[in-house]
């Protein structure tokens, strides 16, 4: 007989909550998505508080939108959230924003994640990937594997998908079922990052998203801004307009365009290569 959906999801938890008491305590690394509040529910389940780490890292790539979705997790199941600051700006590599970027932050965020679980005798370090996360371009997830970072939820099998199900259960909201990335992504590769205009797109991004305009990206181009969102979207924006480009010009934004083909992971991933940008990841 086949097995089925709600056994399957029976069984993952099972696998979950089975490798998760065997290794006995960790270290997560909690980005205020879906993915990792739902591991460190678990986490909290099998271990106990006191087994269980949730670390936050600041950098100036994440904005108030991940600050937004800390909190309202926090709020839904309080839970002591230890907090790491790092200024990536600091790195020259990072600033340059090459299509390392996404594997130059991972290994810097981990590998200080890493010394605070040294620190505290701890040998695990968690994060929230999952089997969804295998089909994408994620440069950042060999830097994962490389630093010896767990992932749980992977390793037993779930996917986003299946998270956003059970979490909608529990009545979490819509909003905080999308995903998020850092802000550095909202630049095309080679355009060397800055912290006013990082800023800049995150507070645009945040505006529109408080408007209950989701799942949204507010990606940069020269002299302005192109928005990617689904086209059910299309007439909420058009309809906070002018208050939009008002906003845009505060922040030197000449330019405001809506993308019609809506919004895409990984937008700057399909641009062509020439043979002198292919990437060499070493160094870790």
């Amino acid at each position: 007989m086949m097995e089925t959906a709600a056994g399957k999801m029976r069984d993952k938890k099972a696998l979950l909550r089975e490798r998760l008491k065997r290794q006995g305590s960790m270290l997560l690394a909690f980005s205020g998505g879906k993915d990792s509040f739902f591991l460190l529910q678990s986490a909290l389940e099998a271990l106990g508080a006191a087994n269980v780490l949730p670390y936050f890292v600041s950098t100036p790539f994440t904005g108030e939108a991940a600050r937004q979705r800390v909190a309202y997790f926090q709020k839904r199941m309080p839970f002591t959230l230890r907090e790491i600051r790092l200024d990536l700006f600091k790195d020259i590599h990072v600033r340059q924003n090459s299509r390392k970027r996404c594997f130059l932050c991972k290994k810097l965020m981990f590998t200080a994640l890493k010394k605070e679980a040294k620190r505290f005798g701890i040998p695990m370090v968690a994060d929230g990937s999952t089997v969804s996360d295998l089909g994408e371009n994620r440069p950042g997830r060999l830097a994962l594997e490389k630093l010896g970072i767990a992932s749980p939820l992977k390793d037993a099998g779930f996917t986003g998908p299946e998270i956003a199900a059970e979490l909608k259960k529990q009545g979490i909201k819509d909003y905080f079922l999308t995903s998020s990335t850092c802000l550095a992504t909202r630049f095309p590769y080679d355009l060397i990052l800055n912290a006013g205009q990082i800023d800049a797109i995150g507070r645009v991004e945040h505006d529109l998203l408080k408007r209950g305009i989701y799942p949204l990206r507010v990606r940069y181009m020269t002299d302005g801004v192109r928005i990617e969102t689904p086209e059910a979207n299309f007439q909420k924006i058009m309809a906070v307009k002018n208050d939009l480009l008002a906003l845009c010009k505060i922040h030197h934004f000449k330019f405001v365009t809506l993308d019609l083909g809506g919004i895409k992971s990984g937008s700057w991933d399909d641009l062509p290569v020439d043979s002198a940008a292919i990437i060499v990841y070493d160094g870790l």
